[in-house]
């Protein structure tokens, strides 16, 4: 199981990630993997992580849905 409290952990999480994309013939951007870097050195949360990936792929004129 992940334990996203610790960097070794968050590592291996990332490098399994890695592994599906690259499975899948995709190569992740510059800005992901800086951002993976500050997600595996603890700086932003895993839900960050992903916010920003979707902040990146999200066509500009799409509306935010609202709860």
């Amino acid at each position: 199981m992940h334990d996203p409290a610790t960097p070794e952990s968050r590592r291996r999480a990332l490098s399994s990630a890695l592994g599906s994309v690259q499975a899948e013939g995709l190569t992740p951007s510059a800005d992901y993997a800086a951002d993976a870097e500050e997600y595996a050195a603890g700086q932003i949360s895993a839900d960050e992580l992903v916010a920003r990936a979707e902040a990146r792929h999200r066509a500009p004129d799409a509306e935010q849905a609202t709860s």
